[in-house]
């Protein structure tokens, strides 16, 4: 891993330049550019507010509704965004690394950084949203670039995990989807926690709060919405919620990496055909 680091710091021009080429690409001829990385996760938190708080009447005590839909759906389109696309990046590239000497996980690598500069403005449009409609900042909000950090962590990990698996098992891909459809709504993106907790016996309720993905749209509604309750022993303590988001991040950039060190010298013979 060290030296994968070193690597990564050495080439980290190179990724940069890779994920502004990401940027271009993605937003060629559209007419709103770049607006539409705000616009359309916007689009669909209309969506759900309609659905669920207008026809469902679900609604949440801690914060409004809609401000809870926010930080779910932008934070949820970062981390899908960037897996999906990131998946098949080796072979959408594979011209690009025939032509090149550099590893190839520095693909899959930009790809997660051009969906973090595409996030960044949309999060601080909501943040700000927060503090106009809450009346002032969450006291958590200083550890926000902690939360970013370990968001991306764990988004590297996987991409970098399933764009190797990707050349060699293209279904990867349709099982992905499905899997991604299922932690979505596995997380309290419209639903509260309370309300996990009345509806799940107790050892199935451990079980849902080790999916690191609560964890993490937890801390970032503590950092972001004024407010917002502090996990408490109700629900599971705040190392908890730390911890397990923590764990995964780092566990699966380990392996990841470790697999592409495995498989580095198969993978252009994989994307030759």
């Amino acid at each position: 891993m060290n030296g994968i680091l070193r690597e990564i710091i050495a080439r980290r021009g190179l990724i940069y330049q890779l994920a502004l080429k990401e940027l271009k690409t993605r937003y060629c001829r559209v007419a709103l550019g770049i607006i539409w990385a705000f616009l359309s996760p916007f689009l669909t938190a209309v969506i759900f507010y309609i659905i669920f708080s207008v026809f469902l009447k679900i609604n949440t005590n801690e914060t409004p509704f809609f401000l809870y839909l926010m930080t779910a759906v932008f934070t949820w389109g970062f981390f899908q965004e960037s897996l999906l696309t990131a998946t098949t990046s080796l072979m959408a590239n594979r011209n690009l690394i025939r032509e090149s000497n550099f590893p190839h996980y520095l693909i899959p690598l930009s790809i997660v950084l051009a969906n973090l500069i595409n996030f960044l403005p949309s999060l601080a449009i909501i943040i700000a949203t927060a503090v106009l409609m809450l009346k002032g900042a969450s006291v958590f909000l200083i550890a926000l670039p902690l939360v970013i950090l370990l968001h991306a962590l764990i988004t590297v990990g996987l991409s970098v995990f399933f764009s190797v698996v990707y050349v060699k098992f293209r279904d990867i891909k349709y099982i992905l989807d499905a899997l991604l459809l299922f932690l979505f709504y596995s997380t309290p993106v419209f639903y509260t926690l309370q309300a996990v907790k009345t509806t799940l016996p107790k050892g199935l309720f451990s079980i849902y709060m080790s999916n690191p993905f609560v964890g993490m749209l937890t801390l970032y509604r503590l950092a972001i919405l004024k407010g917002f309750p502090y996990p408490t022993q109700e629900y599971a303590s705040a190392a908890f919620i730390i911890f397990i988001p923590l764990l995964f991040g780092v566990v699966t950039c380990l392996f990841g990496f470790l697999l592409y060190e495995k498989n580095k010298n198969k993978i252009n013979d994989y994307l030759s055909y």
